[in-house]
């Protein structure tokens, strides 16, 4: 609240107001400038990600905190870089749908474990015989540490990756049929599709023409990314 000035160079004119100090202001200020400070450094971050280049393919270049890897969202992003809009919302399906299992970049197995803590990345729980092939989401959820039949899931990305696979058409029938692992079908035509689009990419091959081809198969608009997790 407004109070007078206690001194006057004019004894006639009326007292001069005085405003007290708002601390809270400063405060504001001062939260506005961290919360730009920690954006600024978030993008910085998932556009350049930490660690050596090389990083991206040797496992062994990677730093990995005792409590688990969190660097695949900006190794992701190093791969769709130069990519058009579909293998990008594929980036992000493969992120929720398959990154688990087949690798934050779809390094397989030993990548997938770099995400979990120290002590959980034997995965024997989940991938041991015996174990249920197919589960409704409810017993998905009551079983989320014991969940798979087969054992290690393959590598996606790299010179030994989808030999088997030279058609995506083939590559995309495979995945929607059988994936993910614990509720093969899942997925909808178009989001198999850019999937599908995003490891043909993520290993050299031209995602265009396998979209082209995929149209056959699959015709649609590019489905909606995913709403991410809060």
């Amino acid at each position: 609240m407004p109070i007078p000035t206690a001194a006057r160079t004019d004894p006639n004119s009326p007292p001069r107001l005085q405003r007290r100090p708002r601390p809270w202001r400063r405060g504001l200020v001062v939260a506005w400038l961290v919360a730009h400070t920690v954006v600024l450094a978030t993008l910085a971050w998932a556009a350049d990600p930490p660690g050596h280049p090389s990083a991206l393919d040797d496992l062994t270049a990677r730093a990995v905190e005792p409590f688990g890897s969190r660097e695949g969202d900006a190794w992701r992003a190093v791969l769709v870089a130069e990519a058009d809009d579909e293998v990008r919302v594929g980036a992000e399906l493969y992120d929720r749908n398959c990154a688990v299992c087949h690798g934050d970049t779809g390094l397989g197995y030993a990548e997938a474990k770099l995400a979990f803590p120290a002590d959980h990345r034997t995965c024997t729980r989940c991938h041991r015989p015996g174990n249920p092939m197919e589960m409704s989401f409810e017993e998905m959820m009551l079983r989320q540490h014991d969940l798979f039949d087969l054992g290690a899931p393959p590598v996606l990305r790299g010179p030994d990756a989808l030999q088997a696979f030279t058609d995506p058409i083939a590559l995309w029938a495979y995945t929607g049929a059988t994936m993910p692992r614990y509720q093969p079908g899942r997925l909808e035509a178009t989001e198999v599709r850019a999937i599908v689009g995003f490891l043909w990419h993520a290993n050299g091959r031209d995602a265009a023409s396998a979209r082209a081809a995929l149209e056959a198969v699959a015709p649609g608009p590019t489905p909606p990314a995913p709403t991410p997790i809060d």
